[in-house]
Order: structure tokens, then sequence, then C-alpha cells
């Protein structure tokens, strides 16, 4: 009937999205229509005025349109919703990786000899190391919670040349250690770093958190990893209307890659069902 083909092609006019997800629903709406038509005829109505009934009981052209207009625009939010999610935890991951991980390379490289320097100009001028000596060199190492352990050597007579074969042979005249009680996972091991001056030398280990670092970079990716998945596995059902296994699990192993081979194949077929 022509007058159910015009409304259900004027409440379709202004649809977006995949043209044969379109044509299925349009199917859809057409199939009911008629039937409903067919229905008031047996009942006695005349075309024009099944036609009419069928129509305002399905819901009337407005209406009917305004909520096919809502679904479309609510499943392209939900798409680009999910999209913007994944890159948005991708460069958050990968910029406070960044962060974390160069901030963790300058104080571990640094943190050590500050210490050390410290400690050193508490010890110049000392023969040995007093108990007052001590007290202030504890009192360092506790108000730090990242120093784990330090070494003081007594090099007087050393040469420069080998003084570190000579270290290595040697025991520290006082060593103090402190026990950190946090999750162990959080670092990843010790910064060692030495100093040395005139009579004195000293080592000092510090925790490192560089493992925080590559967590956060790891769940981030894991995140983008996961909703770029999800987005890419809708994107393929709404533009073509079928998605097999194999695609799927490209977009789960390969991401993107897999994603930009989905759509180079399938380029010509989702072009055609968005026109």
């Amino acid at each position: 009937m022509k007058q159910i083909e015009v409304f259900v092609d004027s409440v379709y006019q202004n649809a977006s999205g995949n043209k044969k997800e379109i044509d299925e629903l349009k199917a859809e709406m057409r199939s009911h229509l008629l039937e409903a038509v067919y229905e008031l005829k047996k009942d006695g109505k005349s075309d024009q005025e099944a036609i009419k009934l069928s129509i305002e009981r399905f819901g009337g052209e407005q209406e009917i349109r305004f909520e096919t207009n809502q679904h479309h625009h609510k499943k392209r939010l939900f798409e680009k919703g999910l999209l913007f999610a994944a890159i948005t935890a991708l460069i958050v991951a990968l910029l406070s990786f960044q962060f974390l991980y160069q901030r963790e390379e300058l104080n571990s490289n640094d943190f050590p000899h500050r210490i050390n320097e410290k400690i050193i100009d508490i010890l110049n001028g000392q023969e040995s190391i007093s108990e007052e000596v001590k007290n202030e060199l504890e009192f360092i190492v506790q108000s730090n919670k990242r120093i784990h352990q330090i070494d003081i050597y007594n090099i007087q007579g050393f040469e420069e040349d080998e003084l570190y074969k000579k270290l290595e042979n040697s025991k520290p005249i006082y060593s103090y250690f402190e026990d950190v009680s946090k999750p162990k996972w959080l670092w990843a091991g010790y910064n060692r770093g030495g100093n040395g001056m005139g009579n004195w030398f000293v080592y000092t280990s510090a925790f490192g958190y560089y493992v925080v670092s590559f967590l956060i970079l790891f769940f981030g990716i894991a995140l983008y990893w996961a909703l770029f998945t999800i987005w890419a596995i809708a994107y393929a059902f709404h533009t073509t209307k079928k998605v097999s296994v194999l695609w799927m699990l490209s977009f789960l192993f390969f991401n993107i890659i897999g994603f930009a081979a989905f759509y180079l194949t399938n380029k010509k077929r989702i072009h055609e069902m968005k026109v």
C-alpha cells in the first residue's frame, strides 16, 4: 500500500547509520502496519480507515520518528564514548608512566648521593664514629622512609686508583639497616650510590618505585585494549550487520591492526551500508 510505504519512508528519512539495518527496521515496521491494516479490514473498516487507525495505534509519525532518531543517536554516542574512553585510557597511562618513570629516574640518580653528602658532612673532621654521630645517622635514615641501608667505610690510606677494589674487599666500620614495612611489590629493588671525601666513604641503598609506573602503564594499556576491542566489535556489527568469530579474535589479539585489516577488507561494503 502506497500510504504505508510513504509513512515508513517519512519516519526513517533522516535516520543515519547502517543502511541494511535501517532497511530491516523499515521492513519490520511495514510488516506490522500491514498486519494491523489487514486485521482492521476484517473488522469491516475501509482501506483508508484501516490505514489511518493502524498508523495512529502504532504511535503516530512524529513520535515514531523521534524515537527512531533517539535510538540511533544513543547508539552513536555509545560507540563514540567507547572509543573516546579507550584513547583517553591509553593517553593517561602513557603520560603517567612517562612522568613517574622520569621522576623516579631523577630521584634514583640524585637521592642516595644527597644523603651521602649529608652524612659525610657530619663525619668530616671525625676520627671515629661516636655514639652521638650514630644517633644522628640513625635519625637521618629513620626520617627518610626510602632509605634502606647505609654503609660507612674509613678509607684512610686507600689509593684513589684502587679505592673501589679495596672497598669490595673491606667491611664497613658502621652499618645501619632500616626494615621498611611496606608491600614488597611496590618497588623494583634498591638504588645504591656511593660518595667519598677525606677519610670517609658512604654507600646508601634506597628503595626505588619503578614498578608503580609500570603497573600504571600495564593496567592503562589493558583498559584501552579491552575498550577498543568492544568498540571495534560494535562498529563492525553496526556497519556490516555481521561479525565473524575470526574478526572478533583479530580485534582481541591484534587490536588496531586487526581493526585496520577489517576496515580495508570491508571498506566497500561499509561505504555501501552508510550510503
